[in-house]
């Protein structure tokens, strides 16, 4: 017993660094360099290789393939296949040329030859032969990267579209594509990808959750490109997925992002005492004003009586039992209903009383006029987080170009101080200022996560539950001249922009950030 317990010992002390890699797998291939010079790009091997060194430091088993033709391609995806059976964690990254027929998506080998679409079918890999592999092999959860958009003279012959297909995944994968369905990824001017390095920069961050680590790779990609790139993301997965360190998330750590974890929480609550305890919290929140309007309302509803006329069962007889169970949702008048199962005609019908309750005539209340009331809110809400998301953005494109000033700055102290010991007070003063600008930077970028999501989440219920309500003249202010605050006309500007991002969301485009454009400063 004791000789075993010594080779166990000897195997645990000899493994090597991450042994436990194995539970987290990656495949990445990268085609820059075709046997058709035509076709040949600067970045593909660069990426797969700047990606494949971020992954090794999160302790992924990598593999990496380049310049590979069609059937070696297969056969490595295979391998990755066996490989991912029951991972924790598995990646598949591609960059290169990929091509859209017939609604699906091709990633071309180095040995493509020919002009014609057949001639792509045979060079190309399906990208489903990826999701086939995965979906066998049942990875908690699957990821498939494409950086794969880039332009190519099949597009400019007209032989295919644009771009790549919308793919829908399965059950525990996630894709990720370098721009939006449709359009074209840019190659990068230096050694990398737009999209490539905004993945290596974003990767390693502790306690980002997977999908929010998508999110500020589209957020960066869309502020580097001023636009011109979206990067889009499909996914069906459950459950929490970290490719760094899970610790705690950091937006619970920075005070602005943790007020909006709290008002997503309350603002779907049908009693006083949250909102009072937000307000207590953030005397100065951003949702002051809508918490104190709600505890009026919630207040109102309790001192009025039973009322006459037609029931609340009467009125919403005839209505859509789920947009009536979001618009009361948004208003605050019926608890959180994504478990939509469970809400019940007694409690929309209880809901709706509530809601009659607090208005000055409550005969006057139907499903219309709920949908316009909510509505309104849904229009206030998103146009106050718009001033949260447009000032984080400028200030993050400060601190981006000081930061990279600073890290300059301290480079090159490095340099003198590794001949200079007087230089080693300075290198000290010059890493802390360092570290000061990050702290800065990810307090911004945590704040941007929450704001970010919020606002989407608010585009979606408008675009699913009220998007013919959701119209310019909703707003108050909407058209008043003179007496306006310089708040109140950027309020109302904001409030303009979330009715033109309602009315320009498509199912094609929906979840992308592709609004965020709009927030860009004006240069």
């Amino acid at each position: 017993m004791f000789l075993k317990r010594i080779v166990l010992v000897l195997l645990i002390a000899t493994a090597p660094a991450g042994a436990y890699a194995a539970n987290r797998v990656a495949l990445l291939i990268g085609n820059s360099n075709y046997d058709n010079p035509d076709l040949s790009l600067r970045n593909p091997v660069n990426d797969a290789e700047l990606l494949a060194q971020s992954l090794r430091d999160l302790d992924f088993d990598v593999t990496v393939v380049t310049d590979e033709d069609r059937d070696g391609m297969q056969a490595a995806i295979n391998d990755f296949g066996a490989a991912a059976e029951g991972a924790e964690m598995a990646v598949f990254f591609y960059a290169g040329h990929g091509v859209q027929i017939d609604g699906s998506n091709y990633l071309i080998g180095r040995d493509f030859s020919g002009n014609d679409v057949d001639a792509l079918l045979a060079g190309g890999l399906p990208m489903g032969a990826v999701r086939d592999v995965l979906t066998v092999a049942k990875p908690e959860i699957g990821i498939i990267i494409l950086d794969a958009c880039r332009n190519n003279p099949f597009v400019e012959a007209g032989t295919v579209p644009k771009g790549l297909a919308r793919s829908q995944g399965g059950a525990g994968l996630l894709l990720a594509y370098s721009t939006d369905p449709g359009n074209v990824a840019y190659d990068g001017a230096g050694n990398n990808s737009v999209f490539a390095e905004a993945l290596a920069n974003n990767l390693p961050t502790d306690g980002l959750e997977a999908r929010l680590m998508f999110g500020r790779v589209r957020q960066e990609v869309i502020l580097a490109t001023r636009g011109a790139q979206v990067p889009w993301v499909e996914e069906a997965t459950l459950g929490e997925h970290y490719f760094a360190n899970p610790g705690d998330t950091p937006a619970v750590n920075v005070a602005s992002a943790r007020e909006m974890q709290v008002w997503r929480e309350i603002s779907v609550r049908s009693d006083i005492e949250p909102f009072e305890a937000y307000i207590a919290d953030f005397p100065d929140g951003m949702f002051r004003q809508f918490a104190e309007d709600r505890i009026r309302m919630l207040q109102q509803a309790r001192l009025s009586g039973s009322r006459a006329g037609q029931t609340s069962g009467e009125i919403l007889a005839n209505a859509e039992p789920t947009r009536v169970a979001a618009a009361l949702e948004t208003l605050g008048f019926l608890t959180d209903t994504r478990s939509l199962s469970i809400v019940t005609q007694n409690s929309l019908t209880s809901a709706f009383d509530v809601y009659r309750a607090q208005l000055l005539n409550p005969e006057t209340a139907t499903p219309e006029t709920l949908y316009v009331d909510a509505a309104r809110m849904t229009m206030f809400l998103a146009a106050t987080t718009a001033q949260q998301i447009r000032t984080d953005i400028v200030a993050l494109s400060a601190i981006d170009r000081t930061l990279t000033i600073a890290r300059d700055a301290l480079r090159q102290i490095e340099d003198i101080a590794a001949s200079n010991p007087d230089a080693l007070p300075l290198l000290q003063q010059a890493r802390a200022d360092v570290d000061a600008i990050s702290a800065s930077q990810n307090e911004v970028l945590a704040r941007l996560d929450a704001t970010r999501t919020y606002y989407q989440s608010l585009l979606d219920n408008a675009y699913e539950n009220f998007p013919d309500e959701i119209t310019y003249d909703l707003m108050d202010v909407q058209g008043t001249s003179g007496g306006l605050s310089r708040l109140q006309e950027r309020l109302a500007r904001d409030a303009e922009q979330f009715v033109r991002h309602v009315q320009g969301l498509t199912p094609e485009n929906k979840g992308t950030y592709a609004w965020l454009i709009d927030f860009l400063p004006k240069t």
